[in-house]
């Protein structure tokens, strides 16, 4: 993977962490009513969302030629590994939810936001891990 695949990769994942915080983590139908929740309704959606950003604006940096370096590939993975986390206890989260719900009449589901920012988080992950070995063998 070369330099420019390696951010685009960081820029696509940030993106998706951003698109994916946006949309429907959990939907909750009652029978009677159906509520939804998306990512930004809660503290751990607002952290992937602004991981999201952070990955999306470092990406458009380093294409740009703006920033470059080990210290800025190190931020970048540090920002994705820290949006996988909060995106993974937010999963279990929304799990132990939907598990408390079974057998009340009531039907809960994980949302398409959680495994769009998900696939996201792992694309972001990979391409900053992967640019920061590259630099520091590059070193």
């Amino acid at each position: 993977m070369n330099r420019v695949s390696r951010q685009v990769g960081a820029f696509a994942g940030g993106a998706l962490l951003v698109i994916g915080s946006l949309m429907t983590w959990i939907s909750v139908d009652l029978g009677f009513r159906a509520f939804s929740s998306t990512g930004t309704e809660s503290t751990e959606g607002k952290l992937t969302l602004a991981a999201g950003l952070v990955l999306v604006i470092l990406g458009l940096l380093t294409l740009r030629g703006i920033a470059t370096g080990r210290v800025v590939n190190y931020i970048a993975a540090a920002t994705a590994a820290f949006g996988a986390v909060v995106l993974l206890l937010e999963y279990f989260d929304v799990r132990e939810r939907i598990a408390e719900a079974d057998g009340t009449g009531v039907t809960a589901a994980v949302g398409a936001g959680v495994w769009i920012a998900a696939l996201g988080a792992v694309v972001a992950l990979g391409a900053t891990a992967w640019a920061a070995v590259a630099e520091s063998r590059a070193r």
